[in-house]
């Protein structure tokens, strides 16, 4: 069950990524991509498997799910909220943003909780919560280095 559900998931958000006016160059989403994969597959591994904090299921299907979670999902929503963070306007719109697209990955841990996919020993959802922003903080500020890069590399030629 948790394999469908993370899927249908996937594509929405891949869906959702696909239709959104795009603020970034491919350049800086693929970055964005790589790195919050690179980062969100070492923290789970670090947690899950390292600290024993988390079980994760052992069953094929869900444990799939957990996988579309953890290297689709979670990089994909992302590159979402970055690119609607950079067209968004004031203050109070990128903290409302981030806050949404926090709350999107709270709901699918709890999911994730419910369909049996992992089940919490030495961890609770407020830690989850602060892994979650602090990996949006961490991509914005990824996203205004490639930017600034870019710009200094532009004037420079």
């Amino acid at each position: 069950m948790a394999f469908t559900v993370f899927f249908v998931c996937a594509w929405l958000i891949v869906s959702i990524f696909t239709i959104i006016p795009k603020r970034l160059t491919i350049i800086e989403n693929s970055f964005i991509f790589l790195t919050t994969s690179v980062i969100s597959i070492n923290w789970t591994w670090i947690i899950n498997e390292e600290l024993k904090y988390v079980k994760i299921t052992e069953d094929p299907a869900n444990y799939a799910g957990f996988l579309f979670f953890r290297s689709v999902i979670i990089p994909t929503l992302l590159m979402v909220q970055l690119n609607v963070y950079s067209a968004s306007s004031s203050t109070m719109k990128k903290g409302l943003v981030i806050a949404a697209s926090v709350l999107c990955l709270l709901l699918l841990t709890i999911l994730s909780r419910v369909l049996e996919v992992s089940t919490y020993k030495d961890w609770n959802l407020f830690f989850d919560v602060v892994y979650y922003v602090l990996l949006h903080f961490f991509s914005i500020g990824v996203w205004r280095l490639i930017r600034k890069s870019t710009h200094n590399e532009v004037k420079h030629s």
